[in-house]
């Protein structure tokens, strides 16, 4: 029996190690953490995470009811314009982590985003796999897509998302570099892949967060279809919708990278 007990506490903190290294994943990453210590978090930044899961659980915070819809990829002809309609007629600003090549390809639909009230991020120049890259190509990819960006739109991004979510502690130098924060996400349906609108709104209602960061895709019809189920969810569930700049000015960075499941029905 002593062993059996013993074999299971050590299950149990294995499973919980691993566990608070998954939930210290930033969804904004901090400015001011090596990224060394971000991509790989010391045994010190573990077990303070390990205290914190142990306080919630006893005792749940609260966090404020505030959702950032962001969409990746693009501009794209006919789909950017209606993902703008729709979030036009729902009244709900939004976040675009645009390709620069995509928007030096449409600079009329580019140029239409950051007057609909979009925050504008940079998401690379052509959209690679940061990762496998080395240090000089992934700045030259992120100042690349910030430039393009900038020339269209006139407007410098704040933010940078990497694509696909795969980085390196080079990724986040790089991004730093630039000045750029880089932004990841908390709830994500999986919408690049083929889905119908319905398994994107009971995607993004189960696995809601406060704050959520949302990841959605631009150019996805099913996507735009699902928006206005999701928005009215969230809304029932008492929920602001807001920029991630908006978030920032909020929250701290704490708060927001340590978000909690909330019940939201689709």
């Amino acid at each position: 029996m002593l062993l059996v007990a013993v074999a299971a506490a050590v299950i149990f903190l294995r499973r919980w190690i691993h566990h608070a290294q998954l939930e210290a994943i930033p969804v904004i990453v901090p400015p001011d953490i090596p990224a060394h210590d971000i991509i790989h978090p010391p045994a010190g930044a573990i077990a303070a995470r390990m205290v914190v899961e142990a306080k919630e659980t006893l005792f749940p915070p609260q966090r404020p009811r505030l959702a950032v819809l962001t969409f990746d990829d693009g501009p794209f002809p006919v789909l950017t314009p209606l993902l703008l309609a729709q979030l036009h007629a729902l009244g709900v600003p939004a976040a675009f982590f645009m390709i620069g090549q995509d928007v030096r390809a449409q600079p009329a639909i580019a140029q239409r985003i950051a007057p609909a009230g979009i925050e504008i991020g940079n998401h690379t120049l052509t959209h690679p796999e940061l990762s496998s890259l080395g240090e000089d190509a992934q700045r030259a990819e992120i100042a690349g897509g910030a430039a393009a960006i900038a020339d269209v739109t006139r407007t410098r991004p704040a933010y940078f998302r990497p694509p696909h979510g795969n980085y390196d502690a080079e990724t986040i130098d790089a991004a730093r570099a630039a000045d750029e924060t880089m932004a990841l996400w908390d709830v994500d349906p999986g919408d690049w892949r083929s889905m119908d609108a319905d398994q994107i709104v009971a995607s993004v209602t189960t696995h809601a967060r406060s704050p959520a960061v949302i990841l959605l895709h631009n150019g996805k019809e099913a996507t735009i279809e699902a928006l206005p189920r999701i928005v009215r969810a969230y809304r029932a569930a008492g929920f602001t919708f807001v920029t991630l700049r908006e978030l920032q000015a909020r929250l701290p960075l704490g708060a927001i990278n340590d978000p909690l499941r909330v019940a939201v029905s689709p």
